[in-house]
This record gives C-alpha cells, structure tokens and sequence, in this order.
C-alpha cells in the first residue's frame, strides 16, 4: 500500500513538473514538503535489488558494447534501483532519463526498467563515441549535458557533476574488483 501512495506521489511530482505548477503545492524556504518527506521514506524502506535488473542490464550492455557494471553503476547512482525514481528536474526511471532525452531515443514509458535501461545504454553508448572513449567525460555529459561538457572542454566546474563523475567510478571500481576477486 505505501509503495502504491510513493507511486502516485511520484507521479504528481513529475506531472507538477512538467507543467509548471508548483507554485501553490512546493513547500517554501529549507522545509521539505509532505511528498519530499514521504518519498524519502519509502526509498529508504523500499528495497530494489540489482539482482532484480541483471538480465536486462547484461542484454542492452552487450548490445550497445558497454561493460554491464558499468551500466549498473549507472543505475546504482541514478536511482538506486528504483524503477519508479522521479529527480526534481524531472529526471525519471531507473536511469534518471529526462522526458526530452527519453523521447528522442524511443522511450515510450520512462518508468518502465526494460525500455529505460535501453534508452539509457544507447544514450550513454553515443555519449562515449560522441566524447572519444573517455569515460570521466561521458558520465560528465550524462549528468550535466554534452554541450556544458563541451562548453568547459573537460568536467564542469559543478560540484553535483564531480561528485557524480567520482561516485559512479568508485562504484565500477568495486564492482571490477569484486568481479576479480570472484575468480580466483
């Protein structure tokens, strides 16, 4: 039942957001709102297992030529796993698409993991060819556009993109080594 209550309050957000009426429902100054309040809780009660996405992950990894734990530490720092995650700007989906970008790569229902993970894979794909391989640079790109990456020719001075450039590279790092360790 909370987990119905989360999906609706998401989904309202994202509609609020998309039409611009806020105005009257955000909460004003440093108090988070009731639905800021709520959807926090259920993220941290709601437990989504990477397990839960592996196969879609591996099949769309291996179709756009990318490392799948690359593509699940992605995943990990967009959304935690959350298939139905909702960002203020209005990112959504397992892979925090934005609505214009989802559109573009054929993405029909953002919310929907099989058909996210897809559009995302094929974003980031053409993000690393667009960027010559380097990876620092792609996820610089995924989070904060290709165009302020190349506006600053190398990762923008924005402390959100830094931090999300090192986090998604401490999480492929753990899941390279854990890969390894595995093997012997």
């Amino acid at each position: 039942m909370l987990e119905s209550v989360a999906n609706v309050l998401s989904r309202i957000q994202q509609i609020q957001e998309r039409f611009g009426e806020m105005g009257g429902i955000a909460s004003q100054g440093d108090e988070p709102s009731f639905e800021d309040t709520l959807n926090k809780a259920m993220l941290q009660e709601r437990k989504n297992s990477p397990s839960e996405f592996t196969g879609l992950i591996d099949t769309y990894s291996q179709k756009y030529g990318l490392n799948p734990n690359l593509v699940t530490s992605i995943i990990k720092a967009e959304s935690n796993f959350n298939p139905d995650a909702v960002s203020k700007k209005g990112a959504a989906g397992l892979m925090q698409l934005m609505p214009g970008t989802a559109k573009e790569l054929g993405v029909t229902n953002i919310f929907n993991p099989e058909e996210n993970i897809e559009g995302g894979t094929k974003y980031f794909r053409t993000l690393l060819d667009n960027f010559n391989q380097n990876l620092p640079l792609a996820l610089a790109a995924y989070n904060a556009g290709p165009e302020t990456v190349k506006k600053t020719n190398g990762i923008p001075p924005i402390a959100e993109t830094k931090n999300y450039v090192e986090k998604v590279l401490k999480f492929y790092e753990e899941a390279n080594y854990t890969l390894k360790a595995n093997k012997l």
